[in-house]
């Protein structure tokens, strides 16, 4: 099996698209039966220190062919940082390592650190992952998953 590499562009255009459906996916509707939503004012921005982003891979591997096999099923915080972590199904005939990338991000899109983690998955089984980032977060944050790739 081959893995793909994703140009500097497509990672982007698909983090962008991950934070976008990230952020969707994470709003509730605070509006009337219509539809419509109030108007709300403007908060005030996170501290200083939260929104100062860490060095992140210069290149992050991504296979669009392979993300339905990878589910994240939560996006919380973990004693002394941030966490996710979900499930990877392998429909194959022989075991497969997948690389996942999550990164951290504020509700405004500010990615403040990332983790990753290699998942090995028997043929035809399904097993948990996690990955897990100690530093502060004193805020709500986001877990999309910019890189997902089988390694060899």
């Amino acid at each position: 099996m081959s893995t793909k590499h994703a140009s500097p562009s497509m990672v982007k255009a698909s983090v962008l698209v991950i934070l976008a459906s990230a952020l969707a996916a994470g709003c509730s509707s605070g509006g009337d039966a219509t539809g419509n939503t109030p108007e709300k004012s403007p908060t005030s921005a996170p501290a200083a220190e939260n929104i100062a982003a860490k060095a992140l891979p210069k290149k992050i591997t991504n296979d669009p062919d392979i993300r339905g096999n990878i589910v994240q099923t939560a996006c919380a915080a973990v004693p002394g940082g941030w966490g996710a972590k979900g499930t990877a199904t392998n429909p194959g005939a022989k075991p497969i390592t997948y690389k996942i990338v999550v990164y951290f991000t504020t509700t405004k899109a500010t990615t403040l650190d990332y983790a990753q983690t290699l998942v090995k998955v028997p043929a035809g089984k399904t097993v948990d992952w996690s990955a897990t980032k100690h530093f502060e977060a004193k805020q709500q944050l986001l877990c999309p998953m910019p890189g997902i790739s089988v390694v060899a």
